[in-house]
């Protein structure tokens, strides 16, 4: 996979920290760890992209452990093709994959993303959504799927292709469909936005130990949600779609708001709160997903304590010394992972794990 050569890791049960010169494999490692879980990366949209140049395949497993029971993930990767196996055998269906093993990634552009575009934010988003509640990645492509028909739709009138008639009767199917799965992305979004709410703000605390408060929001586009009024919005602004050739309001236009003390963090927090409130987060999103499967996924951070201060630094690691579940960290140096116990320390050089 990429760089990465043959190889075989039996890591330890709390923190297993990884260092080495950047472009050595560091988070070519937690990507395939990241593949093996949730059958996608979180670096490309193309799965294939994973594939070592030259290579035919990339073959991935993961023996995973929950209580006594042990259970064995398998992904093939091929340009066009993915084979999954769960304990051997095909599943049928996909659902059956996810579930018994979650991984929570925090990455250093995560660390952007306060001030980044909101369609980054709204990834971000889907990528917690999609822990918590597996069935949640079909709602979200069958509604990408109507969404990119419909702004097709729209193309063509612009052009000529289709007249009015068609136009109507093209979009008097695809709106209660857009309506209705785009109800339900909103509805598991905000649900889940709303879990993370208390963590965040008591993570924040722990990780920076001031006074200051973070909290974030779902901020809708339309005024509501619901199927009804998705369907009443869609109709009101279509002569906007058609100037515009594309769909206006949605789940797809909604954002994810980061505030610090109540007011917009992006624009008002200084670079290190940012980024606390970043970890924040996805420590928020550990406790939420450990509530909610009963035992605590397996948290990758990818070269993360680089970006902070020594300061910040030294209570992140605090922290996550106090979380349960096990860690995989990478890092440039291995005296930036301010951990002193339960950790196991590895070398990445060439595409090789050197203990």
């Amino acid at each position: 996979m990429r760089n990465l050569g043959p190889l075989q890791l039996e890591p330890r049960e709390r923190f297993n920290v990884f260092s080495g010169d950047n472009g050595q494999g560091k988070t070519n490692l937690l990507e395939a760890i990241f593949v093996i879980a949730a059958l996608r990366s979180f670096r490309t949209s193309r799965l294939a992209d994973v594939v070592a140049f030259g290579a035919e395949r990339a073959r991935l497993g993961a023996r995973v452990r929950k209580d006594d029971l042990v259970r064995v993930y398998e992904v093939e990767v091929a340009p066009g093709t993915r084979k999954v196996m769960l304990d051997g055998k095909a599943v049928r269906p996909l659902a059956r994959y996810f579930g018994g093993f979650n991984v929570v990634v925090f990455t250093p552009e995560d660390l952007a993303l306060p001030r980044g575009s909101p369609a980054d934010r709204r990834r971000f988003l889907d990528r917690g959504v999609f822990n918590l509640r597996p069935d949640y990645l079909a709602t979200a492509q069958d509604y990408e799927r109507v969404l990119k028909t419909r702004n097709t739709v729209l193309r063509q009138a612009g052009d000529g292709a289709i007249d009015r008639r068609r136009l109507e009767d093209l979009l008097a199917v695809y709106d209660p469909q857009l309506a209705r799965l785009g109800a339900q992305v909103s509805a598991a979004r905000q649900a889940f936005v709303s879990v993370v709410q208390d963590e965040l703000a008591a993570a924040f605390a722990a990780i920076t130990r001031t006074e200051h408060r973070a909290t974030v929001r779902y901020a809708l586009r339309a005024a509501a949600a619901s199927e009804d009024a998705l369907l009443a919005a869609l109709l009101a602004a279509r002569a906007k779609d058609l100037a515009t050739r594309a769909t206006q309001v949605g789940p797809h236009r909604d954002d994810l708001a980061f505030e610090l003390d109540g007011r917009e963090a992006g624009a008002y927090a200084s670079q290190g709160q940012l980024r606390a409130i970043m970890l924040a987060w996805k420590t928020a999103e550990l406790a939420v997903l450990a509530r909610a499967h009963g035992d605590s996924p397996i948290l990758l951070l990818d070269d993360v304590s680089s970006e902070l201060d020594p300061q910040r630094n030294e209570y992140l690691f605090d922290h996550l010394a106090g979380l349960a579940g096990q860690c995989f960290i990478t890092t440039t140096h291995p005296g930036h992972v301010l951990l002193r116990q339960h950790r196991a320390d590895y070398r990445i050089a060439s595409g090789q794990i050197l203990e």
